[in-house]
């Protein structure tokens, strides 16, 4: 899966720093962790709302592509993600912080600050939520899906 995919990639780019850490290597190994969960939440909202055996079809590729940064934050920390459980609540308690490291390492100029640990305890922080994910039921997994990619409009 291409959350694995990336987080091996996170571990790689943080091991990459020799006796001295390089400051890019960090930056791309915390964005790359945050993109990890966001690739599994991705991926869980496609294979929720169509279905797992048609992965890669346009339909799927549609869904996945149809999550929002912004809104996904906004509703995983949300009201919505606690009535979903505590379960949901920490995953977008994790989102948030990582999607804070991530527009801090992609955005900011300022000396970034992320040695090994910090780096390491980020892209562990983006495994367990993503494990945290795999773990929900059916029924949360879809009602997260839904609460993901829709807008409330019955209030």
């Amino acid at each position: 899966m291409i959350e694995q995919r990336l987080l091996d990639v996170a571990v790689a780019l943080s091991r990459r720093t020799g006796r001295r850490p390089r400051e890019a290597f960090m930056r791309r190994a915390v964005s790359t962790a945050y993109y990890a969960l966001f690739a599994a939440l991705s991926r869980m909202c496609a294979n929720e709302l169509v279905g797992s055996k048609h992965a890669r079809t346009p339909e799927w590729t549609r869904v996945y592509r149809a999550l929002d940064h912004g809104w996904a934050k906004r509703v995983l920390t949300g009201r919505g993600a606690a009535e979903l459980g505590e379960q949901v609540a920490a995953i977008g308690r994790s989102f948030a912080v990582l999607q804070d490291r991530r527009h801090r390492a992609d955005y900011d100029p300022s000396f970034f600050g992320f040695y090994f640990v910090e780096t390491t305890a980020t892209v562990d922080l983006a495994r367990s939520a993503i494990d945290d994910l795999r773990r929900l039921d059916a029924d949360s997994r879809r009602a997260l899906a839904i609460h993901l990619l829709f807008k409330d409009r019955t209030a």
